[in-house]
């Protein structure tokens, strides 16, 4: 009988070692910065503040991802002038680095928090002040926020809790201020599941997790044989 319950044991612990084990690699990859959004997903802001914007400012600004590996997103940022003039540009950013050629701060890192320090263009680490819920581009999304002083103007800018992407800027100089934000995107409307992997998981991880998986449930079924035998 107390083989028995032994042997069962071991079987248990062999189908339940490679649920535990996922779950903990699962959890080590999203305790380090990712990119929150993946090829195709595009967000546009445009000019709310009121009022017509001077000729020389954007009216509209369309970010888009082209690419994500690993903690780096890949991209084009097309922006439109009240003038008529429209500008392309590629940019890269590592959101764990905070290396690339951002020229504003499009994205951050994914479900970063309110005390949370990411990485700004030009600027460095930046401590998130604080998150808030409003409507963007027809649904309530969780934003986090920031301000930050460059040259003679002050920036906020509100990214997505979820995805990192922005959802609104404001910037003020001196008694003037134009604000940004987004009123229309195709990631509200893509499902999601939120106990799916993250879709730029290392493959490096990926192998390690596959490969200590397949051994414990080697050395389990090694165990509950032997155990088998001797009876």
């Amino acid at each position: 009988m107390i083989e028995g319950m032994q042997m069962r044991k071991a079987i248990a612990f062999g189908a339940l070692a490679p649920l535990l084990l996922f779950l903990i690699c699962t959890a080590s990859a999203y305790a380090e910065a990712q990119v929150g959004v993946k090829a195709g997903d595009w967000v546009k802001c445009e000019y709310v503040s009121g009022g017509t914007p001077p000729e020389n400012a954007p009216q509209r600004v369309k970010v888009e991802c082209l690419s994500v590996t690993g903690t780096t997103a890949t991209l084009r940022v097309t922006t439109h002038f009240s003038s008529g003039a429209e500008q392309t540009e590629t940019m890269m950013w590592d959101v764990a680095s905070g290396t690339g050629n951002l020229t504003f701060q499009a994205i951050i890192q994914a479900n970063a928090k309110a005390g949370d320090t990411v990485q700004i263009a030009g600027y460095g680490g930046l401590t998130l002040a604080g998150e808030k819920t409003e409507t963007y581009a027809g649904a309530s999304r969780t934003v986090v926020y920031a301000s930050l002083p460059q040259n003679n103007m002050q920036f906020t800018y509100c990214w997505d809790k979820q995805t990192g992407i922005v959802l609104e800027v404001t910037l003020t100089q001196g008694s003037t201020s134009a604000t940004y934000k987004a009123t229309s995107t195709n990631i509200w409307q893509q499902s999601s599941n939120p106990l799916a992997l993250p879709s730029n998981l290392p493959i490096e991880l990926l192998s390690i997790c596959i490969s200590a998986i397949v051994a414990i449930t080697m050395v389990a079924a090694a165990l509950v044989y032997n155990r088998h035998k001797r009876g």
